[in-house]
């Protein structure tokens, strides 16, 4: 009896292990917080120990991709641009102003800590009542 509840042991532990994984999101920077607005399809890599190398390049060739290389006046085959897309997003959790803000990547590998891909929006994200709008720098 204590072999078979071995046996059952070892095959449930053996099927609750998946294959290792990244997440890749974008992200809109404030003072103390960050907002995700958009995540990307989990990516698969090949190890959790080893493989932030792959799962950073994965996440930066998404987003530019998705983007034109961080740009938020790509305008997009449903017919938004970029920025739009996400002054929507925020519009649906009531953010609806956004001034000066950047977008940046990050990516997470098999649960760990979020790390910055070195990815950043060419331009500044700016939201009016929820529709993207050119940003008024001031210096």
């Amino acid at each position: 009896m204590k072999v078979l509840l071995l046996v059952f042991a070892i095959v449930a532990a053996v099927s609750a292990q998946t294959e290792p994984w990244c997440r890749c999101a974008a992200f809109v920077t404030y003072e103390y917080n960050e907002m995700m607005v958009y995540e990307a399809p989990q990516i698969i890599i090949d190890s959790c120990q080893d493989d932030a190398g792959q799962c950073k390049t994965a996440c930066v060739t998404e987003l530019n991709t998705l983007s034109n290389n961080g740009d938020l006046w790509l305008v997009q085959e449903n017919g938004d641009t970029v920025g739009q897309s996400i002054c929507s997003f925020l519009a649906n959790y009531n953010i609806n102003w956004i001034v000066n803000h950047r977008v940046y990547g990050y990516f997470e590998v098999c649960g760990g800590p979020w790390e910055y891909a070195e990815f950043a929006s060419q331009q500044l994200l700016c939201c009016d009542a929820g529709e993207h709008d050119h940003c008024i720098v001031r210096e």
